[in-house]
This record gives structure tokens, C-alpha cells and sequence, in this order.
């Protein structure tokens, strides 16, 4: 091959290699945007999951408060003060559940023998799409709650079980949050599992990769119902001072009673 041949081929060949590089590069750029979208559709298509699943639990907490006047308890007791279910459980005949809650025993605890059979029966409308479930056996399945009520004074669930009448919600059923997403799920059964006031106020401190109760797998922010059954994304970065203000059901009278009480520890 003579000297000028070489030059042809050798220019040949370079534009070869950047021709081939160009077109993988753009087919990696395709790539890598298209599965970007179909991952954010994909979330999407979740998030909107998530949104009809908490206004079917809010469909049916109206049911239940239609039938009992109140809302459901965050969970039940026994006479010795021994929690037994959940609200969750009591929201399964408004859920289409009937059959599931009439073969639990209610006057036994979440966790007897009897009970433990339905532990992995979890209704779909209580699991997150987003939530990983990294190992799918008995356990993981028994663990894919991903709603909670915040227990705590001066919210619609009361830390001691009690039932709270929606009328007594004086700062407006649009402005108290009836059940929040949780990002480490738990045993749609178990009566001790909601988060408190004071845990939810903590994590909201982090960022949502840090939390592990009060948060979702969404990313940026989680899922809350009101008592009025709208939904609300609240953001990872919400002030403290206006979640705690969204628990509360009546602000005005947490903060009197405060207030009593600092005049109270003054007066000693």
C-alpha cells in the first residue's frame, strides 16, 4: 500500500471511530432520557396509587364515623388497657373487607395465635407502590404498611385510644391531618406501631433519606390526608412550627394549656 492510500485509509478509519463514537454517544443519551422518563412516569403512576388509596381511607373513616359518631380510634383495648387492633382493622368492613375482619377476633390481641394467621394478608389500600420490598417471604409480606395516624395530645388520635368527635375540631377539618405515609413499613395489624407527634416533628428535621418512620419513598416530601379528605404532599423542608400546627385539632387550646402550665412551674 502506497503512502497516499495509507493517508485515505487511516483519515477513513478516524472518521470511522467518530462517527461511531457520535452515534453510541447519542444513543446513550436517548437512553439514559428515555428511561429517565418511563422511571418518572412509572413514580408518577405511583404517586397517583398512593393519592387514591388515601381518599379510599378517607371514604371510609366517614363510613365509620357515619355509624359510631366519631372517628376510629388509633387503636383498641381491653379492659386491662392492653392494645388490641388497630384503626386499620376497624376500617376494613368500609374497605370492602368484610370477610377479612369478621374472621378476626377482636376481643384478642393483634398478636394471638388466632390472629397472627392474617398478618400477611395486608389490603392493598394500606401498601405504598414506591416501597421497595427488598425480600419477598412471610415477614416482608407481614410488614407493608405504609399509612399511620399520628398519635399524640390535641390531635384526631389520642394517645391513650380514645375516639375524638369530628366536631371537636376547632381549627377546621381542612387544616388537621388525619393519616400520614410512612416510610418504614409496619404490620398493617399492629395497634403500637403509629408515629407520635414528637417523632414526626423530629424526623421532619432530616432529609427524607434519613427518616425512617415519618417520610416515603416518594422522594422530596410524603403523602398526608386531612380530616376534610383532601391530600396534601407535604414537602421534606415544611416548617416544624406548621406541621406541628397541622397535627393539632384545636392550636388555640394546646397552647393555653401550655401556657397554664409555664405560669403554673413560675408560680413555684
Amino acid at each position: 500500500m502506497d503512502t497516499e492510500s495509507l493517508r485515505i485509509f487511516r483519515r477513513r478509519r478516524a472518521f470511522f471511530w467518530v462517527v461511531a463514537f457520535f452515534l453510541t454517544f447519542c444513543g446513550a443519551a436517548l437512553f439514559f432520557t428515555f428511561s429517565s422518563f418511563l422511571l418518572a412516569m412509572r413514580e408518577n403512576a405511583r404517586r397517583e396509587r398512593c393519592d387514591l388509596n388515601l381518599a379510599k381511607l378517607y371514604q371510609a373513616t366517614v363510613e365509620y364515623c357515619d355509624a359510631y359518631g366519631t372517628f376510629p380510634p388509633a387503636f383498641t383495648v381491653n379492659e386491662n388497657g392492653q392494645r388490641l387492633h388497630s384503626w386499620r382493622v376497624l376500617l376494613l368492613p368500609y374497605l370492602g373487607e368484610q370477610e377479612l375482619f369478621s374472621q378476626i377476633k377482636l376481643d384478642e390481641p393483634w398478636d394471638s395465635d388466632w390472629n397472627r394467621q392474617f398478618w400477611t394478608k395486608t389490603p392493598n389500600v394500606f401498601r405504598c407502590a414506591s416501597t421497595p420490598l427488598k425480600d419477598v417471604n412471610d415477614d416482608s409480606k407481614a410488614k407493608q404498611c405504609a399509612y399511620s395516624c399520628v398519635i399524640g395530645f390535641n390531635t384526631a388520635f389520642p394517645e391513650d385510644g380514645t375516639s375524638v368527635d369530628p366536631d371537636l375540631i376547632v381549627d377546621g377539618l381542612s387544616n388537621a391531618i388525619m393519616y400520614v405515609e410512612r416510610k418504614k413499613t409496619s404490620n398493617w395489624m399492629d395497634p403500637s406501631s403509629e408515629i407520635t407527634v414528637e417523632q414526626a416533628l423530629e424526623e421532619n428535621k432530616k432529609p427524607v433519606v434519613e427518616r425512617e418512620n415519618f417520610g416515603s419513598w416518594h422522594g422530596r416530601g410524603e403523602y398526608a390526608l386531612l380530616c376534610d379528605g383532601g391530600r396534601r404532599f407535604l414537602s421534606e423542608k415544611i416548617d416544624g412550627s406548621v406541621l406541628k400546627l397541622l397535627f393539632g385539632i384545636d392550636d388555640s387550646k394546646g397552647i393555653e394549656e401550655s401556657s397554664s402550665s409555664e405560669k403554673q412551674e413560675e408560680e413555684k
